[in-house]
Order: C-alpha cells, then sequence, then structure tokens
C-alpha cells in the first residue's frame, strides 16, 4: 500500500517522509491505519483512496490501495 501524508501530517512519520510503502496483508479500517501511523484522528480533514474522497470512520483498505491523509486547510484571510 502507498500512503501519502499530505501537508505538516508528514512530520508524524519519524523520518518526516511524505509518501510511505506499507504491506499490509489483511484489511485494515483508515482509523487503525492513522493510529499504526501515529497521526492524530484531529488533524485528518480528509482521506483519499485510489484518488476518492472517503469517509475516515467507516473505510477499509488493503495492500493494492493508494491512501492519501490531509489535514485541514487554511489560508485567506485579508
Amino acid at each position: 500500500m502507498r500512503v501519502h501524508l499530505g501537508g505538516h501530517l508528514a512530520w508524524h512519520d519519524p523520518q518526516k517522509r511524505s509518501w510511505i510503502a506499507i504491506d499490509q496483508v489483511a484489511p485494515i479500517s483508515l482509523i487503525d491505519l492513522a493510529h499504526q501511523l501515529g497521526l492524530p484522528l484531529a488533524e485528518i480533514a480528509v482521506v483519499a483512496v485510489n484518488r476518492c474522497t472517503v469517509a475516515l470512520d467507516d473505510t477499509f483498505v488493503s495492500d493494492a490501495d493508494r491512501v492519501e491523509f490531509f489535514p485541514p486547510l487554511g489560508g485567506g484571510g485579508e
């Protein structure tokens, strides 16, 4: 499985990688995957699996999937 940690989420990886390859034999929930990667759930705003936006709390992924976690986006202002 290829996992992308968007924005500041890469700082939660000990090596500060934005892309991580994971061997995942059995399906895993996105919440369990986030915990395995040390990602705080409160910092995940959007998740995409195979380039489609999905719900964090009820989606399972497997080894063939591409998973992307993104934090809330900020910006704008005057």
